[in-house]
């Protein structure tokens, strides 16, 4: 029977409402049935009872009946078993999944259909209700060769095939989704290790995965990183009133595994994810991965279908076509794969698949996308990057997908390039009214030209544009009175609370509000030249007399180019992530270059020098100046190997030393060694740390390690707010993006967000927030370290160095223990995201403190294996900051972790002034000691347990008595005795002992005696069956095991039928977890 507060708050509310959903459900212990729900092993992932019977049920014949026969049947079920010999994970997957879509051919019926060959379907996608679904509690899976058997909490089947994995732990603990998330991965051997772990052949089927605490519930695929993971927080097409109404609540308390569960679960809602929402993509500069959309995108694309489906033609209406209009999701949310989702689900649709699509696009990215979708429906993508292309493949009748590619923004008005310029006319090509125009990026200039045109050409067509930052203000055509309203929105404020994408902040490098004019010329001088005199700031302003001149001036850029690379490293450069330049012309994208490369240079000689005089003086006791080498001289290698490059469009008259870098082939090379990682040159990581652009790679641009935009050009509207947006992309450890200003574009931004407000003068929410001060970071800090010490305040303590213990002991609360983890997570990142600016110094000495009490906790509490703080949560600069006050403190020593089993921890606890600072560390010693060994000997450990809190009851704050933690110590020192006197080995004997004790029908004499000679025969059975070579690989053999242990349990009559197969169970999993000892 299941029990405790995670299966109270979590599981059992799942699968409460996944039974009303329409789920049949299965709980371990109450409705599991005896024969391993259905299967004839645990190393069986499909429910195979039941898919023969959906396979029946689902795929009829002449008349609507059954007609597939046990052949048949057979060979459907061993298309779904086999795999390819050596097929990794991902690759299995994609073959089970095509044949989830597909189904398997198998010969027809003489008389029936003309006796050609038909399909079998696994699952019913056009009558979801025909289908079979089955929840299961506590799935347990046989692992061979492995440690541990896994067993995940929920498992979603559909007519027997496990499609969804769920995993759930109690809510009070931060990392409780992240440690969730760690055990999926490992369910699916996806960690990483040398070591194989889990049953990949659970995840041959899965679709996606679901890591929940009841409170917080976020989904990815087996195949994503915890980052990756999100929560759905829309159960469109039903509303979070009606589902609150439907749960008997209020939509204030509404969790978010409710709101996932009715938007992704309910089974048919679940059947239209499987079939159109999934993809396998490849990464930049990285591996092939499998994704689940978004909830904001399965919203777009059911909107977007609804619309097709209910909207009115060109010739109905009258006047234009209304099956279209605008899909507004803010940029770096994942509008590219929205399109392919609403490809993908107009191909199934009976109404719809016959459509012929256009898709007009500058990323070709998109055509790999298509794959899968172009081979579930049997067509081949066809690209158009030339008017006679596209007058080719629009005229033909009939469906197909279509991209028209556009050229990427340009640098210069007559640079050609490939692809499609906007300014073509077709004439009229195809009246058809089965015909949809998809604009990627329908914003942008070009694309709406070139929309236009083929709108002429198309004229009865419907449209649909995507769109992150759509155009409302300036002399072009709106981007609403060409495609008319929105479809769906998806605004930056969303997306910055969902994790899709990152806050940005905006730090100005000028005062001018722009470099404009010759009244603006002496200030800009004066910042640039301060060093000057007047005489020769007064020649300089002669030679450069135009803005342009200023911006081009090789002095002026590089003055910029030193400032750049010093923020870079400070800032940026720390946490390995990358940044780009917006300069104002070609020429100055080249001198950039140049400049850059000699403020590289200049600043090793300049770190090597401090280093060479380095006096070892505490860090306080540095300038500001000697703090930055001391901190950059930790990045030396790295800084000298530092690359940049120029990325720009050609022009005919080019001088030769610009085609290096307009040469495409080796920009795109460049790019994608840019998206990797900085690092040195391997085969994951980069050194090219600074990209250096016009107007290219302004949009449509997916960097995720790009962290910083340095603006140095006159930049406006919506392309403004498409480039600043390149920054927004998530990564591991990047919190936030940053746009440093050099030009002065504060007020164009000012006017591009005042286009965006709303009649009753309020700022459009996809913009509001688009950029941030830093200052307001600033402004945060103190707030939030008042949190934190208000946590400790309102239990009687106000943290110090005094006090540190104090804390730690209050922390001992593990609801207290998450708030203060998520409070000092937020104050951290804040920290961060501020330094090193010199408003961060107050703060230094909180950071201090507060990580040293969170260190301490860790390392007291087992909350981790080392106590060190967790990279996704804590910057390189904080960690440093923190590194060097726990080295200064000497608490290297202070803070180790010490097992209840090592020589030194009697001593350990004897350096121990407080007496109840004792007790916590042997308590929570010896609870680490039984986590890490229950598996060896579950009844042995569980009764240590026991004894632990019966021990805390007895103290009763009276720590100084804490002879009886000793006793618990020496006793674990000492190892296993046998304190019954049953004469049974203690290593070997007594943990299966001490199992089918707990179990045994009778206490009396009689059977205690026969209990323990029962014992001692199982063992030596057990121990002669897995001394066989391999046996831990071989699951046949594990299961004559499991069988033989039955049948001896079964013939001792000392145990209720009903629990041989549980207890059959434990005691093999017993045997694997003391395997070395039963050798």
């Amino acid at each position: 029977m299941s029990s405790g507060p995670e299966w109270e708050r979590v599981e059992r509310p799942l699968l409460d409402q996944l039974a009303s959903l329409g789920w049949d459900t299965l709980i371990w212990g109450e409705q599991q049935p005896t024969e391993y729900c259905d299967r004839s092993s645990e190393r069986d992932v499909l429910l195979e009872k039941r898919l023969r019977l959906a396979l029946r049920q689902i795929n009829l014949g002449p008349d609507d009946a059954e007609w597939l026969d046990e052949a048949r049947i057979n060979s459907a079920v061993a298309e779904l078993r086999s795999m390819p010999a050596g097929a990794k994970l991902l690759e299995a997957n994609r073959l089970s999944t095509q044949l989830l879509h597909g189904g398997v051919t198998v010969p027809g019926l003489d008389g029936w259909d003309g006796g050609r060959d038909q399909t079998i379907n696994f699952i019913d996608w056009d009558d979801w209700s025909a289908n079979d679904y089955l929840a299961v509690s506590q799935f347990r899976v046989a692992t061979p060769g492995q440690a541990k058997d896994i067993r995940p909490d929920v498992m979603l089947f559909v007519n027997g095939i496990p499609l969804v994995v769920i995993e759930a732990k109690p809510q009070g603990k931060e990392s409780a989704i992240t440690d969730a998330i760690d055990q999926l991965r490992r369910y699916a051997n996806q960690r990483g290790g040398q070591v194989a772990e889990g049953s990949e052949q659970l995840f041959w089927t899965n679709q996606f995965t679901v890591a929940t605490t009841g409170e917080r519930a976020e989904a990815g695929t087996f195949s994503a990183e915890a980052e990756h993971y999100l929560a759905w927080k829309d159960p469109y097409p039903t509303s979070i009133d009606e589902l609150a109404a439907a749960l008997g609540k209020s939509a204030d308390d509404v969790t978010q595994q409710e709101v996932l569960t009715a938007g992704m679960l309910a089974p048919q809602r679940l059947l239209d994810i499987v079939r159109h929402f999934t993809l396998f993509t490849e990464l930049d500069a990285g591996p092939t991965i499998k994704l689940v959309a978004r909830y904001q995108q399965y919203r777009g694309v059911t909107k977007a279908i609804e619309r097709m489906l209910t909207g009115t033609t060109k010739s109905v209406d009258g006047h234009v076509d209304r099956r279209g209009g605008i899909v507004w999701h803010t940029q770096g949310s994942g509008k590219s794969l929205t399109m392919v989702f609403l490809i993908r689900a107009m191909r199934s649709h009976p109404e719809l698949r016959r459509f012929k699509i256009v898709l007009v696009t500058d990323r070709t990215d998109l055509q790999e996308q298509l794959g899968d979708t172009a081979v579930l429906t049997g067509e081949t993508i066809k690209v158009a990057k030339s008017a006679n292309e596209v007058r080719q493949l629009l005229s033909q009748p009939g469906p197909g997908v279509v991209m028209a590619m556009i050229q990427k923004y340009r640098d210069t008005d007559d640079a050609g390039g490939d692809g499609l310029s906007g300014n073509e006319s077709f004439g009229t090509l195809n009246e058809s009214e089965s015909i949809l125009v998809m604009v990627d990026e329908a914003h942008r200039s070009h694309s709406s030209a070139l929309h236009a045109n083929l709108m002429n050409a198309l004229p009865n067509a419907a449209r649909i544009g995507f769109t992150g930052t759509p155009i409302i203000m300036g002399k072009r055509k709106k981007t609403l009175e060409i495609f008319g309203g929105y479809l769906d929105r998806y605004t930056l404020t969303e997306s910055e609370a969902d994790g899709s994408t990152v806050p940005i902040f905006y730090e100005g490098k000028t005062t001018d509000a722009a470099i404009a004019g010759a009244s603006k010329m002496d200030d800009v001088f004066a910042r640039w030249f301060g060093g000057l005199t007047d005489d020769q700031r007064e020649l300089l302003q002669r030679k450069y007399a135009t803005t342009a001149q200023v911006l081009e001036a090789p002095e002026m850029i590089a003055a910029k180019a030193r400032d750049m690379l010093r923020h870079y490293v400070s800032t940026v450069m720390p946490d390995g992530f990358k940044g780009m330049i917006v300069a104002t012309s070609r020429k100055a994208c080249i001198r950039y270059f140049d400049a850059l490369n000699d403020a590289r240079d200049e600043l090793v000689a300049e770190i090597e020098a401090f280093i060479a005089t380095d006096d070892g003086r505490p860090y306080d006791q540095l300038d500001i100046g000697e703090q930055f080498l001391r901190n950059a001289a930790g990045q030396l290698d790295l800084l000298r190997d530092l690359e940049f490059a120029p990325v720009i469009s050609a022009d005919h008259n080019d001088p030769p030393e610009y085609h290096v870098w307009s040469d495409k082939l080796r920009q795109k090379v460049r790019t994608n060694l840019f998206k990797r990682p900085l690092g040195p040159v391997t085969e994951k990581t980069d050194p090219l740390a600074i990209l250096i652009v016009k107007s290219m790679l302004l949009t449509g641009f997916d960097a995720p390690h790009a962290q910083v935009l340095y603006l140095d050009r006159l930049i406006q509207e919506a392309e403004l707010l498409q480039a600043i947006a390149r920054v927004n992309r998530t990564a591991p450890k990047k919190s936030y993006g940053l746009v440093v200003d050099y030009y002065g574009v504060a007020g164009q931004l000012t006017k591009a967000l005042a286009a965006y407000t709303s009649t009753d003068g309020e700022i459009d929410p996809d913009v509001d927030g688009a950029l941030r001060p830093l200052v307001a970071e600033i402004a945060k800090l103190d707030p939030q370290r008042e949190r934190i010490r208000q946590l400790f305040v309102l239990q009687g303590v106000d943290p110090s160095i005094e006090t540190i213990e104090d804390c730690v002991l209050l922390l001992e609360d593990e609801r207290l223990r998450a708030e203060f983890d998520v409070a000092l997570k937020q104050f951290m990142t804040t920290f961060d995201t501020v330094l090193p600016r010199p408003e961060a110094l107050p703060f230094v000495d909180a950071v201090n403190l507060h990580g040293e009490i969170q260190v301490l906790t860790r390392r007291r509490y087992r909350d981790d294996v080392d106590g060190d703080f967790d990279p996704h949560k804590y910057k390189e600069k904080v960690r440093r900051l923190i590194d060097q006050h726990i080295t200064v403190l000497d608490l290297s020593q202070r803070i180790a972790p010490i097992k209840v089993t090592d020589a030194e921890f009697a001593a350990h606890v004897r350096g121990i002034a407080s007496p109840r600072t004792k007790a916590s560390e042997m308590e929570h010693a010896i609870r680490h000691h039984i986590r890490e060994h229950l598996d060896e000997d579950p009844a042995y450990y569980k009764r240590l347990s026991q004894r632990v809190d019966e021990i805390l009851d007895k103290l009763e704050d009276r720590w100084e008595q804490i002879a009886l933690f000793e006793e618990i110590i020496g006793e674990i020192s000492a190892g296993r005795i046998d304190d019954q006197h049953t004469g049974l080995d203690p290593a070997t004997e007594l943990p299966f002992h001490g199992v089918m004790a707990e179990r045994v029908a009778s206490s009396d004499g009689a059977a205690a005696d026969a209990l323990t000679e029962l014992t001692r025969s199982l063992v030596i059975d057990v121990r002669g069956q897995i001394a066989v070579v391999g046996f831990w690989e071989n699951s046949t053999k594990q299961d004559e095991l499991r069988k033989a242990v039955k049948r001896r349990l079964d013939d001792s009559n000392l145990f209720a039928y009903d629990d041989l197969d549980e207890l059959a169970v434990d005691l093999v999993a017993l045997a694997k977890a003391n395997r070395e000892r039963l050798r």
